[in-house]
């Protein structure tokens, strides 16, 4: 009741109500249903915002973007600006990591409010608060179907990803920023060897080795370095993302390499791709808020203002390298045109082993621990760029699945000879353990045959003279550690001639 007559007291020009989490002192998160009416007020309270609904969750729940812009013609038909990056901020991928969400509530309550007045000159946003809201309502980390959408970016199964797809491709964003939180509390770590992990915030960018060249060069050289000194000199202590630490005798390395998560494939579209994990404080913990929430959505705060700031401050080359590589990928390798189908991290013999700091569960005492470091990335089997894909097998079904990442494809209608790559799978192995950054579960042995081919009609060719060549070549080699047919229902890696392959000429 004092949500609604706050709200509607706003009509007689009172401030902008806080939002949900806040009215509640901060003692309880709000459902997704509570954080919908708040962004519908928002919309309503402010020409500067418009709500767009985005699609459902596989729960029957609304996800949705708030756009926050001084531009009408971004408002209206979601047109960006030559000299304005647009940025796209998701919160909560996972349902047990809130604070994202909440923290975007409070951005988008302050931007709408006249606060940080230099942003909205300078920037146009598109904020995802409740990527997840099944995981929210549920109180769980994946969505209704048990979907961890967070890495489903390549086989697109869950509603929710193939949604927030279709998103990147409609508001066309220049960087993506995916707010996460990490628990510090591990089952081995803490329960058996009784120590926590003792970080605040941790940052990672696009690291796929086949991300177009000079934007990994630029985020991994410039502006990760800056983000962290910027949080960090805000008085939150940052520090590069060394994935999840969770015995004392692993190695430690990276975020993961492939593209099924978010950051990895938006870079793989030549966006600016951000990741950060804020600390996810231990329930036994004694906090003045429930698991010390407050606290958690003051530093998501912080460090989304920080890395909105940056690329205001950082508008010019940013834009030059990111839209000039979502229209023209350029890789690291020789001519510009290599592709590595595999990658994992190995040991980096520069700096063979790094300190970090862990905290004693029972006394909480801070004390230096050694790991191994493993965080160089290894490449092998570089494959020049093709001229196509021919797929020969499920067409419709593959057709479907290529439309959903926005790849271009022709289906052939007469039969149609051409030069092309035949690939024979030899043998296939399983992979002993799991490979350090990557999710490929099996490794096939592979024979090129080049020959003459004719399809047939209703085969599919997919050309690699699009923009997005480089994220479908991936995803549709067999050789490729990305490739689909290490997902689910995609089991197509078994002795014989493989049903897509490389086009030579066409």
């Amino acid at each position: 009741m004092v949500f609604l007559l706050l709200c509607s007291s706003l009509v007689w020009g009172q401030p902008i109500p806080p939002t949900p989490f806040e009215l509640e002192k901060k003692q309880s998160l709000p459902d997704s249903r509570t954080i919908g009416d708040y962004l519908t007020t928002l919309d309503t309270l402010s020409p500067r915002a418009r709500l767009v609904a985005l699609g459902t969750s596989a729960g029957g729940r609304p996800i949705q973007a708030l756009l926050l812009s001084e531009s009408p013609p971004f408002l209206r038909d979601f047109v960006g600006e030559p000299d304005k990056p647009t940025v796209m901020m998701f919160g909560s991928q996972h349902g047990n990591e809130p604070s994202g969400a909440e923290a975007l509530q409070r951005l988008a309550r302050e931007l709408v409010a006249g606060e940080h007045p230099e942003l909205l000159h300078r920037l146009n946003l598109v904020l995802v608060a409740m990527a997840n809201p099944d995981g929210r309502d549920l109180r769980r980390r994946h969505n209704a179907n048990d979907d961890n959408t967070n890495i489903d970016y390549v086989a697109l199964q869950a509603g929710e990803t193939r949604l927030l797809v279709e998103a990147l491709h409609r508001f066309d964003p220049d960087v993506v920023f995916d707010a996460h939180e990490s628990g510090i509390w591990k089952r081995v770590l803490t329960r058996e060897l009784g120590w926590m992990t003792d970080v605040e915030a941790q940052f990672d960018v696009g690291n796929n080795p086949n991300i177009d060249g000079p934007l990994r060069d630029y985020t991994e050289s410039k502006l990760l370095p800056e983000l962290i000194a910027r949080v960090s000199e805000a008085g939150l202590a940052a520090v590069r993302y060394r994935g999840e630490i969770t015995s004392l005798d692993q190695a430690v390395s990276r975020g993961g390499l492939g593209i099924t998560n978010l950051r990895n494939y938006a870079a793989m579209q030549g966006r600016v791709s951000i990741l950060v994990e804020n600390r996810l404080d231990n329930k036994g913990g004694t906090y003045a808020t429930p698991r010390n929430i407050a606290e958690r959505v003051r530093k998501q705060h912080l460090s989304m203002l920080a890395m909105l700031q940056l690329v205001a401050d950082e508008a010019e080359p940013l834009l030059t390298v990111s839209r000039r590589a979502r229209q023209q990928w350029q890789s690291a390798g020789a001519a510009g045109r290599t592709l590595w189908m595999g990658m994992s991290f190995d040991v980096n013999r520069d700096q063979p082993e790094i300190t970090l700091p862990l905290v004693h569960f029972a006394d909480g005492h801070q004390e230096l621990h050694r790991f191994r470091n493993r965080d160089a990335i290894v490449t092998r089997e570089p494959v020049t760029m093709a001229a196509a894909y021919a797929v020969t097998r499920e067409r419709e079904r593959v057709a479907r699945w290529l439309a959903s990442h926005h790849i271009a494809f022709e289906t052939i209608l007469e039969p149609r000879e051409l030069l092309a790559d035949r690939l024979e799978i030899t043998e296939v192995r399983k992979q002993p353990e799991a490979q350090p950054g990557v999710r490929e579960k099996v490794q096939p042995e592979v024979m090129v045959n080049r020959e003459a081919v004719t399809l047939q009609r209703g085969d599919l060719l997919v050309p690699m003279s699009q923009p997005l060549a480089p994220l479908a070549a991936l995803m549709l080699d067999p050789r490729s550690a990305n490739a689909l047919y290490q997902e689910e229902g995609w089991n197509w890696l078994q002795p014989g001639e493989f049903p897509v392959f490389p086009v030579v000429e066409y």
